[in-house]
């Protein structure tokens, strides 16, 4: 294993498409001791439509090359190929989705950011849950799958053409998954093969299906870890068998635990529950046992925490790097 450095991820809600306020988060991030940033476009007012716009790129480009910092860039969290959005009488999205990934395979290029993150599409349940649809059958989630693969092939020569890795992040599970499935009368433990997102050997199918040397694996550790307690499945045997294919990072910190289907960010923080993205050390995961299964890896980790904690990035960059040295001496072992 061979981290190059410690990332981390910016928010919509700190900078509100306000250039001036990137500019102050960069020199915030460096002095904390971060050696890269992991911008998201649809923070920036700089993907409109589908398209980029060329004034605000420009404004956006002047700020990061002024800074020594490794970039990556976060998609739009609804852009999906597999399941891209429809309504009853209107056409799905996926042509709108693949503008959106072309815009921000573009916007890499121009800021020189070597990763583009793609969350994994296959998370069934969304009309569902919705009202709009039924559960999908075997068909519709294979339709879905080979979906997201067709349009992935179609679009790697793009991101190989900007040199931009795409990787694929593995999901989290969800309260609302499991109310839905309940209330069509299926099963919990069924949720695995509606949210094929969160398991390993999907997306090792999905990338072996695409079989292009600019796909990979984005594996965010503290997903994985929320997908094991909840599915019952090994984490570090998951982590092991995601090494060969991990091309980028990401991770924070939860309590393993579901939680419930209401409450706010606060009460989810008091009670431990679900995705809540604390800093390292705050919550139950592994951190140095479970970098430690990853020997082939080299890159960054992406730190991925609640602006929330805002505060604490200088103390969480420091609790990052010693769960990397020990994560080195267990290997070394």
């Amino acid at each position: 294993m061979h981290i190059t450095g410690v990332s981390i991820n910016t928010h919509e809600e700190q900078l509100e498409g306000k250039v001036v306020r990137l500019q102050e988060e960069l020199t915030y991030v460096q002095a904390c001791g971060f050696d890269g940033i992991e911008i998201s476009i649809h923070a920036l007012d700089v993907l409109i439509n589908g398209k980029l716009r060329q004034s605000q790129l420009d404004k956006i480009r002047t700020v990061t090359t002024q800074f020594p910092l490794i970039y990556s860039v976060h998609p739009p969290n609804r852009l999906n190929f597999a399941f891209p959005q429809r309504w009853p009488g209107h056409p799905s999205d996926l042509v709108r989705e693949k503008d959106v990934f072309a815009a921000c395979l573009d916007f890499c290029a121009a800021i020189g950011a070597k990763v583009l993150v793609y969350h994994s599409g296959l998370i069934a349940l969304a009309e569902a849950a919705f009202g709009t649809a039924n559960i999908p059958d075997d068909e519709a989630l294979e339709q879905a799958r080979a979906q997201e693969v067709a349009a992935l092939r179609e679009l790697m020569p793009l991101a190989a053409e900007r040199d931009v890795i795409v990787a694929m992040e593995n999901r989290d599970p969800h309260p609302w998954e499991i109310a839905t499935l309940v209330k069509h009368g299926f099963p919990p433990e069924q949720l695995p093969k509606y949210h094929a997102g969160m398991m390993i050997p999907a997306l090792i199918h999905q990338v072996e299906e695409v079989n292009h040397p600019n796909l990979g694996l984005t594996l965010d550790v503290g997903h994985l870890f929320l997908a094991a307690n909840v599915c019952g499945f090994d984490y570090y045997e998951a982590i092991r068998m995601a090494a060969p294919y991990v091309r980028h990072l990401h991770g924070s910190d939860n309590a393993g635990r579901l939680g419930g289907l209401a409450g706010s960010l606060s009460d989810q923080i008091t009670y431990g529950d679900g995705d809540v993205h604390l800093p390292p050390g705050w919550g139950e995961l592994p951190h140095s046992q479970a970098l430690a299964q990853l020997r082939e890896y080299q890159g960054l980790y992406v730190l991925e925490l609640r602006f929330r904690f805002h505060d604490y990035l200088a103390e969480a960059v420091t609790a990052m790097q010693q769960f990397i040295r020990e994560a080195s001496q267990l290997q070394s072992k």
